[in-house]
């Protein structure tokens, strides 16, 4: 390992390390007095900072090592990929953020489980969402703390468990001190590195490897299957990522509450566009370069795919590019821990211990105990992550799964359905998380995406539940879906 790379890795990476932690602090002086403030930002953003946060909460380590090693073991079929992905992101944020934004502020709430408590009446649902929330996202964190220790000890020659140890716990402690906006402004500036740290990596590629004849000729050499669709891992694997990297973010936490905040509703536009563009051209490079792998690398990986990206680092930039490209990656980690952390650490703090063990609790109070359990929770991740699965999307899609089948029904449902009870509330969460696992248990029969199917117990269980068990108040659901003055909504003066 050159030595003068090593050490300007060391010299980038203290000084990205060291300027997350000042925006943490910086963000505590202004934003961290109140819960609204602390978990929300004062819903605020603007549409470059709220796409950039959502699409960089969204893409992650996993997205430079997990779907590089994915494309290395699937071949061109997966260049396919992310067109669904590039699609829904957008199209969610305009379909249901302006609704979203509404009912989080008819109902004056900021998580996920305290919308889904008060839209319904139903504390239970709040509940068994904060433990849905708490419980599947560790494994989730600890497939993206991984992927950025890996790439650490590719760099840095740093110990595994010394890299899971440094970004697991500069995230918590940023976020800690300045809270939401933190995480907003900390992802811009991680949304950036990784927009040119992938940019890097293609275009070197393309002049080492040569242009997409060379690279399929080379790919054909390990095996002519990686050229067809949908390659030797078969439509099921190809279906699976495709669907719940693309429709399961519309009801993960992180990404739904992150609606919550934005300033304007013209801003949603804007947002879309950026947003679209910033995640196809990351997705795809991801993809591109998972495939150059395999021309450069052939077989040598095949029972190791997660250090393909950070092997092709060193080998083509074994120079100062080489560190700033994997810090690029640290930074991808971190700017979904954070966001993932801060869900965890609401859904403790605001939906249990203020809902149900001190109703009466100050927001000082609420804020540490979230902070508490956010530093809790990362000791559960670290200590995992230091004997992890072996594949990083293979964790990371089991945790987006499980989420999102248990929790988007419920939470769409609520935004158009009135007829939706309390009891069906609960139902929708609980089948929608059991039938998740059951499909996965099962080995998905019938080739269905356990996500897929999860959504459709979910929706039966609601659906029926709902039919058969006692409404809500019809004057509480009238007044839900009133029509509202749009200044109102965003707080326009």
């Amino acid at each position: 390992m050159n030595k003068s790379v090593v050490i300007m890795g060391y010299v980038i990476l203290a000084l990205y390390l060291g300027g997350m932690l000042l925006i943490g602090y910086i963000c505590r002086k202004k934003y961290t007095d109140t819960v609204s403030g602390f978990f929300a930002g004062g819903k605020k953003l603007g549409p470059w900072v709220f796409a950039l946060t959502y699409g960089s909460t969204y893409l992650s380590s996993s997205t430079f090592v997990g779907n590089t090693g994915t494309a290395y073991a699937g071949g061109m079929a997966y260049l396919f990929m992310p067109l669904a992905q590039i699609l829904s992101l957008p199209l969610g944020l305009i379909f249901f953020s302006h609704m979203l934004r509404k009912m989080s502020k008819t109902l004056d709430v900021v998580t996920i489980p305290a919308y889904l408590e008060k839209r319904f009446k139903s504390p239970a649902s709040g509940i068994i969402a904060s433990v849905v929330i708490v419980v599947f996202f560790i494994p989730y964190l600890v497939g993206i703390v991984k992927a950025g220790a890996l790439s650490l000890g590719a760099l840095l020659g740093i110990p595994y468990k010394a890299g899971v140890l440094m970004i697991a716990l500069i995230s918590v402690i940023y976020l800690m001190f300045g809270g939401y906006m933190a995480r907003c402004y900390t992802d811009v500036a991680q949304g950036v590195m990784m927009f040119v740290g992938m940019s890097a990596v293609v275009i070197a590629g393309f002049f080492i490897i040569g242009g997409p004849t060379a690279i399929a000729e080379g790919v054909a050499k390990s095996d002519p299957a990686l050229l067809e669709t949908p390659g030797p891992k078969g439509w099921s694997a190809l279906f699976l990522y495709s669907t719940v990297f693309a429709v399961a973010p519309w009801g993960l936490p992180t990404l739904v509450q992150t609606n919550f905040t934005i300033g304007n509703r013209k801003s949603v536009y804007t947002a879309a566009v950026v947003l679209s563009i910033w995640v196809a051209f990351v997705l795809f490079g991801s993809m591109i370069i998972g495939n150059m792998g395999r021309a450069y690398f052939g077989d040598l990986y095949i029972d190791s795919v997660d250090k393909v990206f950070p092997a092709l680092v060193m080998e083509w930039f074994p120079n100062v590019f080489g560190a700033l490209i994997i810090v690029a990656v640290i930074a991808a980690a971190m700017s979904t821990i954070d966001g993932t952390l801060m869900n965890s650490g609401a859904a403790v703090g605001v939906d249990v211990y203020k809902r149900f063990v001190k109703k009466d609790a100050d927001d000082h109070s609420v804020i540490r105990v979230s902070n508490i359990a956010m530093l809790v929770i990362t000791l559960i991740v670290i200590i995992w992550a230091f004997n992890p699965p072996a594949m990083v999307l293979t964790l990371t899609s089991w945790a987006f799964s499980l989420v999102a089948g248990g929790l988007i029904v419920p939470v769409y449902v609520g935004l158009y359905y009135k007829k939706c009870t309390s009891a069906g509330c609960v139902a929708g969460i609980v089948f929608g998380v059991v039938g998740t696992l059951l499909w996965y248990l099962t080995k998905s029969p019938l080739g269905i995406p356990p996500f897929v199917m999860g959504c459709v117990f979910s929706a039966i269980a609601l659906f029926i539940v709902s039919a058969f068990t006692k409404p809500l108040p019809e004057d509480f659901v009238n007044k839900l879906f009133e029509p509202v003055d749009e200044a109102l909504i965003y707080d326009e003066e």
